[in-house]
């Protein structure tokens, strides 16, 4: 199981078929967040290692349901509150594409597994990035539906008014079957529509090689150029962190009042700023989040799905300086409720890997697109 990659924190002993159906078969992994019946579910923090929930979460049980053989619990940042797959207490998750590299995270295991060819899906959550920034650094495929569609009880929340459960996959298609399985519809990709919108100007903190690499991948589509405009991609990120960190507090209030608890000093920190922050923070933050949507509806009003890059770097060491940037470009589907997906788009030999995004109101519209750039 490529134990070097330390993808997984448990495995299925004997990985069983309850059922037959769509997904006849399929080995699906499922991130430490999200429920699978007597498997350990500890979200990546030490104080919950022993908890072991009794039933599976509903997205899970409707994968049984048609046929998925369950894998096993995947590695993810702890709390899920980051994106560097380096976790205190469960180990540091490797890239598969090169050695001593993020994966990303929070989604960190379930995107190596799925890039080890481990197995054929993986499940992961989003609150700022974290299906399309692994999917992104380790050449997979990471989409979440648009919100609610997919039922998050079961799932150790971050920020309920943010998070989202989503899938990261060799193939859209694969990924969009099993999320029509979570979402018992069918989220099967149209025709890619008349009006795609490729984002411009990004190029101040994208880096070149990124821009390129989307560029030369857009020009497969019929599109129009949309200017970025007054969007703040930075301020509407760390707006939207600091109520994940607000949120986040409320969530996780018991261990967060017991010094001795198991939480690492830097997730300790965040929870507790977000346990501070007072009303005039949290409503300046709530303002910047509403002024990004309204830049977003009208880019929507131009376009029905918007190309743009998944992230603004590849991934880098372990040990060098983390981006601040790494969800600016994430970050806006969460804060809108977009459907979002992330696909790899062709590198040079050698080059690690670059993610090309896809957001849309519309998921089948969204799907198409991906489908045509896959």
């Amino acid at each position: 199981m490529r134990t070097e990659l330390n993808a997984f924190v448990a495995l299925e002993a004997e990985p069983r078929k309850t059922a037959s159906g769509v997904l006849d078969g399929m080995r699906i992994a499922v991130k430490d967040n999200i429920d699978v019946a007597g498997l350990p579910c500890a979200a990546g923090i030490g104080a919950l290692r022993a908890r072991r929930p009794a039933a599976d979460a509903p997205c899970v049980a409707r994968l049984r349901a048609q046929g998925a053989l369950i894998i096993g619990k995947t590695n993810m940042d702890e709390a899920a509150l980051g994106a560097l797959g380096d976790n205190p207490w469960f180990g540091r998750c490797e890239n598969p594409r090169r050695a001593g590299y993020t994966p990303g995270g929070s989604s960190s295991g379930s995107a190596a597994a799925v890039a080890a060819g481990l197995c054929v899906a993986a499940l992961g959550t989003d609150t700022l990035g974290s299906v399309r920034i692994p999917a992104s650094y380790c050449g997979v495929v990471g989409y979440i539906p648009s919100a609610g569609l997919v039922d998050r009880a079961g799932v150790v929340p971050l920020a309920p008014s943010l998070d989202r459960v989503g899938v990261l996959a060799r193939t859209a298609a694969d990924a969009a079957k099993v999320a029509s399985v979570m979402a018992a519809r069918e989220l099967a990709p149209a025709d890619p529509p008349a009006r795609i919108g490729v984002l411009r100007g990004l190029e101040a903190f994208v880096a070149a090689p990124i821009v390129a690499a989307v560029d030369a991948a857009a020009r497969r589509l019929s599109h129009r150029v949309i200017d970025t405009g007054s969007l703040d991609f930075a301020a509407a990120r760390r707006a939207a962190w600091l109520i994940a960190e607000v949120e986040g507090a409320r969530v996780h209030a018991e261990l967060l009042s017991d010094p001795a608890s198991e939480l690492s000093p830097s997730v300790r920190a965040a929870l507790d700023f977000g346990r501070r922050a007072d009303a005039h923070r949290i409503a300046r933050a709530m303002n910047e989040l509403e002024k990004a949507k309204t830049t977003l509806r009208r880019m929507l009003e131009e376009c029905e799905v918007l190309v743009l890059p998944t992230t603004p770097q590849t991934a880098f060491a372990f040990g060098t300086l983390v981006p601040q940037t790494q969800a600016d470009l994430t970050a806006l589907a969460n804060i809108a409720g977009l459907a979002a997906i992330s696909v790899p788009v062709p590198a040079p030999a050698g080059e690690l890997p670059v993610g090309l995004q896809c957001m849309g109101a519309r998921d089948e519209l969204v799907l198409g697109v991906a489908a045509r750039l896959g």
